[in-house]
């Protein structure tokens, strides 16, 4: 009875429930999830698989066999159960709009809340891509190359303008550009890299041939609107 927690959604029987009329279908939670879990039995990290089908969910822990079923009775929130070989009780749960996290508490049956929790889904990698528009900040040295810097992207070419610079480049691995730039006040190279997050780089620019030394850094964030 003591260690339960989310751990709690797992293993289970499958509760298929039709959408109710009335309000919009809710976000699919159909996946792998991380859940964070803090009360009274302490804190714990859990892995759980969870399977829609319609408003109904399923869940399963393989790492303890303990088990969860729920409802959709509005387009966010789940009024489910949970069993195990601790024990069995409720829990309500709150789901963000895109499906990606939620939140919610957890009791014994027939009791107030014993702990809450968070969870958020396990999303595939983004592939990265330097398409788009950043916004670029000098982090060391001249900053030839602060403002927006507009990308675009074909196979593994990148053409990029940032105001009169023009660099040329293309991928020379999955995850870094090595360019060349030109403008009004002469030539050089450039070479970025991105972050995991695929919104955000690292870079370092120099003069002349690229076998001459970086004499500037920047950091680009992707512009959530370009």
């Amino acid at each position: 009875m003591k260690r339960l927690a989310i751990s709690v959604f797992s293993g289970a029987a499958l509760l298929a429930v039709s959408t109710v009329a009335g309000w919009a279908a809710p976000p699919s939670i159909t996946g792998t999830w991380s859940v964070q879990q803090t009360g009274a039995n302490g804190t714990s990290t859990s892995t759980i698989t969870l399977s829609q089908s319609g408003s109904g969910i399923v869940g399963s822990n393989a790492a303890n066999g303990n088990g969860f079923t729920g409802t959709f009775v509005n387009d966010t929130q789940i009024n489910g159960k949970w069993h195990g070989p601790g024990g069995a009780g409720w829990l309500t749960v709150y789901v963000s709009p895109n499906g990606h996290s939620f939140n919610g508490t957890w009791g014994y049956n027939g009791r107030a809340a014993n702990g809450s929790f968070v969870g958020n889904k396990v999303l595939p990698p983004s592939p990265i891509t330097a398409a788009g528009t950043w916004n670029v900040k000098g982090a060391g040295g001249p900053t030839a190359f602060v403002g927006a810097m507009k990308c675009t992207e074909s196979g593994p070419t990148v053409v990029c303008h940032a105001g009169p610079i023009i660099l040329n480049g293309k991928f020379r691995a999955k995850d870094k550009v090595r360019a060349t730039w030109s403008g009004p006040t002469g030539s050089g190279w450039f070479s970025f890299w991105f972050n995991d997050d695929n919104n955000s780089f690292n870079g370092i620019w120099g003069n002349g041939k690229d076998t001459t030394p970086p004499v500037g850094r920047v950091v680009g964030q992707r512009s959530l609107g370009g």
